[in-house]
């Protein structure tokens, strides 16, 4: 027989209040048995704790969103002040390793008088050299000595020195091709100043063409004969259009 719903209270019909068990689905208001709390006034409770940033917890990826900007911002603004600062530090390195001008021009100018110190030395000693045989080595340590070496580039003087020393042969071939005269009748100071400026036009590209005819033909003018100094000139210019053509 199917159990009864309703029953018979003062009089009337009510329904039946059904037996919870395990096997019958427990009604909204079960939640007293369990927490003392009607689910209806827990849910009002739950409402009234609500923060005012409810907007942000009933939304949970705006807040993630809001912190990730937040986070985003700082990181940006961090990076520009360090780009800042790197750019400045750099500013300031290259500024403090870029000597002013006027140092520049003094340590060029310096460096251009120690060179030219150091031709008119070995040009001395090539000259002795062609009057007097002997080893570069004692040329050297010889006008090494001089007065004027402290004022010189020592190691350009003893590579202009030894650099003729060893090509002089094909110097002298060279040579014999642009003078209109046996490179034997050639006036020693003349054909010592042709040696040298040969040796830089051939061997030295760091040292610019024009550089290098007009230091000897400076030296000419010093110590060779009457308008020697125009002979050079013309020498070491045709010279100078076959081993410098870039330059010319």
């Amino acid at each position: 027989m199917a159990e009864r719903t309703q029953k018979v209270v003062d009089g009337k019909i009510v329904q039946k209040r059904t037996r919870v068990g395990d096997d019958t689905p427990a009604l909204p208001d079960a939640a007293m048995a369990w927490t003392g709390t009607s689910l209806s006034t827990a849910l009002a409770n739950a409402r009234a704790e609500v923060p005012a940033s409810a907007a942000d917890v009933a939304d949970p990826s705006s807040a993630g969103a809001g912190e990730a900007r937040s986070v985003e911002a700082g990181a940006v603004s961090q990076s520009r002040a360090v780009r800042s600062h790197s750019e400045e530090t750099e500013h300031g390195a290259r500024a403090q390793a870029k000597p002013p001008s006027g140092a520049a021009s003094k340590a060029k100018h310096a460096f251009a008088a120690a060179r030219a110190v150091a031709r008119k030395l070995a040009l001395q000693a090539i000259y002795r050299w062609l009057l007097n045989d002997a080893p570069w080595q004692d040329l050297v340590k010889e006008f090494g000595e001089a007065e004027d070496m402290p004022n010189a580039d020592p190691q350009y003087f003893r590579e202009l020195i030894e650099g003729v020393w060893d090509s002089r042969k094909s110097l002298d071939e060279r040579l014999a091709q642009l003078v209109d005269r046996p490179v034997e009748q050639l006036d020693p100071v003349e054909h010592a100043v042709l040696l040298v400026g040969l040796h830089e036009l051939s061997a030295r590209p760091d040292v610019p063409y024009r550089v290098a005819i007009n230091e000897a033909v400076g030296l000419a003018k010093r110590f060779g004969a009457t308008d020697g100094h125009k002979f050079v000139n013309a020498v070491l210019d045709r010279a100078a259009r076959t081993l410098r053509p870039g330059e010319t």
